[in-house]
């Protein structure tokens, strides 16, 4: 079989786009001593805060021993702190400090103006549809993923 033949051109753009967003992310948050996927996490407490340990790992699609790791750098910097659940002792709910927060909104601006730069020459209908299709992707991919474990919907 000729493998040119089953060509998927869009794969190596999508690994593409991802490093560079990967790379471009981490660059303009090194300087603010935080990682792109912590920014993330960062930003989901934002939204829901406190939120469960559990919860966090599935809305960030890692594992909870992954959450574990990057929970420590983060508190070793006094930006989330985590605490018992008041009704069930056996949950951890984490919360944002005031730190954390302060440096979330450092951290927006830097993303401001990734997607500035992502974005350059775009007009609204064409983010609009990249933004329908890459929900589409998003959610092609979730199937998949929920399909070869059921039990490890995310990870």
């Amino acid at each position: 079989m000729d493998p040119s033949s089953h060509s998927c051109p869009t794969i190596p753009l999508l690994a593409q786009i991802t490093r560079l967003r990967f790379l471009r992310g981490h660059a303009l948050l090194s300087s603010l001593d935080i990682h792109p996927a912590q920014f993330h996490l960062l930003m989901m407490l934002d939204r829901v805060n406190p939120m469960s340990q559990a919860e966090l790992a599935g809305k960030l699609m890692i594992k909870p021993s992954t959450l574990t790791v990057m929970l420590h750098r983060l508190m070793k910097n006094d930006l989330v702190r985590r605490e018992r659940d008041r009704v069930d002792a056996r949950v951890m709910r984490v919360h944002i400090t005031a730190k954390g927060a302060d440096l979330l909104k450092q951290a927006h601006d830097r993303f401001l103006q990734f997607e500035s730069e992502t974005f350059e020459g775009f007009s609204p209908e064409e983010k609009a549809l990249f933004e329908t299709l890459g929900n589409r992707i998003r959610d092609n991919l979730i199937k998949a993923v929920e399909g070869e474990d059921p039990t490890c919907p995310w990870y």
